[in-house]
């Protein structure tokens, strides 16, 4: 168990002191378990088996992917179940439920996500044409993004809450804007101006952006870094001492409410599921929508228990149905332009929180 001994230390002080604790030992057992298994599975890959590192490629059921998949299921089934049982005593885990306000929106955001895999399970055309450049999806993420970076800036001019707090918030303004912009390839096809040469003969799509310079490595790290931001940091955020939950930076990791909204980027990457940082990724949000489903059953909470559950259960079957089917889809990204609509989706809805005060 967690005990804080000053309601002054620091979050960052405070997981520390989480995981230096006797208990938090499984915790560091699953982390080094999880590098290790990076490292093994890499080299199998790169060295043995002559495949890039990152690569978008048809969903493969090998003998090495299916271990691969054994192992990340048990390692992060270890890593979640050891944080649950290291949570503090009070914890926002144990006394904090969720309005019917958010958890109606995190079960409109499943409902989204159910809606588009029917769409793609029906129609892969139809499917395949919302995915295209300057078509609403594409829009309409790049619009959440922008404006969650504005309800950031709201945030950090609104609130006095200190010189940290202000670079944080102005630091992840910075983020999405510029994740917006890029989506966008910065307004290129809007304004109608053309490349640069020099960046055009180094993008792979000879547009005015730059993650196309190296895709699939900005992509990997674009989407398994937003699953464990939207999805795992709120569960650590629920495990932490009341006193280190209510300190004005934690105010910045995002709250149980967007990892809700967020779970449905987890079903959309039939063609990166072989990477292992896209598997940690959807495992993890699987185990945590778990841990708040039990956590929110022993608190008497039946319909937050309920609505994770379902985001549990659509998370699982959604990953299922695009594993079996995702060889039907007419262009191997498509399913990632939807996946990035979940993730701007994600981040508008902690935007939202984090300019709300939660």
């Amino acid at each position: 168990m967690i005990r804080s001994s000053s309601p002054s230390l620091t979050p960052l002080r405070d997981a520390g002191a989480w995981l230096a604790q006797p208990m938090a030992r499984p915790i560091r057992a699953a982390l080094l378990a999880l590098l290790a298994g990076q490292i093994v599975f890499a080299f199998n890959d790169v060295v043995l088996l002559g495949l890039p590192l990152v690569r978008e490629a048809p969903a493969g059921f090998a003998f090495h992917q299916i271990v691969q998949s054994i192992f990340l299921l048990s390692a992060t089934a270890l890593l979640v179940s050891s944080l649950v049982r290291a949570q503090a005593k009070p914890c926002p885990l144990g006394t904090e439920s969720m309005t019917a306000a958010r958890l109606a929106a995190g079960i409109a955001a499943t409902t989204a996500g159910a809606a588009v895999t029917a769409l793609f399970l029906a129609d892969p055309a139809a499917f395949h044409a919302g995915a295209q450049e300057d078509r609403p999806l594409e829009w309409g993420s790049a619009l959440l993004l922008l404006v969650g970076a504005g309800l950031l800036a709201g945030r950090a001019l609104r609130r006095r809450d200190g010189p940290a707090a202000l670079i944080v918030a102005a630091g992840l303004c910075a983020v999405l804007a510029v994740i917006g912009m890029e989506e966008i390839s910065w307004g290129q096809r809007l304004l109608g101006f053309a490349t640069p040469e020099p960046l055009a003969e180094v993008n792979w799509q000879q547009e005015f952006n730059f993650h196309n310079l190296q895709t699939d490595l900005f992509e990997t790290l674009y989407y398994c870094g937003a699953a464990l931001f939207l999805i795992l940091f709120p569960l650590v955020r629920d495990l932490l001492p009341a006193a280190a939950a209510a300190h004005p930076l934690t105010a910045f990791v995002p709250h149980r409410t967007v990892a809700l909204v967020s779970a449905p980027l987890l079903w959309f990457d039939y063609g990166h599921w072989d990477l292992y940082a896209i598997q940690l990724g959807a495992m993890v949000g699987l185990f945590a929508m778990l841990a708040w489903t039990g956590a929110a059953w022993r608190r008497g909470d039946r319909g937050e228990a309920t609505t994770f559950g379902l985001a549990a259960a659509a998370l699982v079957g959604g990953k299922l149905l695009f594993l079996a089917w995702g060889g039907a889809a007419i262009d191997l990204p498509d399913p990632t332009e939807y996946k990035e609509g979940f993730i701007a989706l994600g981040f508008f809805a902690y935007a939202a929180t984090v300019r709300a005060g939660r």
